[in-house]
């Protein structure tokens, strides 16, 4: 009963989000534009992306793995990524993966646990001009979680690697 009480609240906070983004895009776009004009000029706006930390480069609907800031090898990784919808925010869908490291990291297993991927907070890319970058990125556990761990997840992304 609990667990459903935290996947509706969870779901209705991803659902606000969305509706004050398309909200925005409304209120940005006038009533009296043209659908042709309006529709250009989102052409030729750059997307926001996800900084690979590893790579520096931007990626747009990074697919299927997404290392995570500290890029290195690491024992925790998303993996299985698809996104439903990608602009000023962005919802997806993974599996983060967490190295079990038993007996040892090199000999562990990877127990996966599915997830809502959100990408928001985007922010200018330093030295990119006119690009913009996704700065936080949020989790939620949709089914099992480690034990212990909160049912949402957020992460600072750095522009660049620290």
């Amino acid at each position: 009963m609990r667990f459903t009480r935290l996947r509706i609240a969870a779901t209705a906070g991803l659902l606000t989000v969305a509706a004050a983004t398309a909200a925005t895009a409304l209120a940005v776009a006038p009533a009296s534009a043209h659908p042709a004009a309006v529709s250009s000029a989102a052409a030729k706006a750059k997307p926001v992306v996800l900084v690979n930390q590893c790579s520096g480069k931007g990626q747009v609907k990074p697919s299927p793995t997404i290392p995570l800031p500290e890029c290195m090898p690491s024992s925790v990784f998303i993996g299985k990524a698809s996104w439903t919808s990608w602009a000023s925010v962005a919802f997806g869908a993974g599996t983060l993966e967490i190295n079990n490291c038993t007996p040892s990291c090199a000999g562990g297993k990877y127990i996966k646990y599915p997830i809502l991927i959100v990408l928001w907070r985007a922010e200018p890319w330093a030295g990119k001009k006119g690009e913009d970058y996704f700065s936080r990125m949020t989790w939620i556990y949709t089914g099992k979680r480690p034990s212990g761990v909160a049912v949402t997840h957020t992460v600072n992304w750095p522009a660049a690697a620290e």
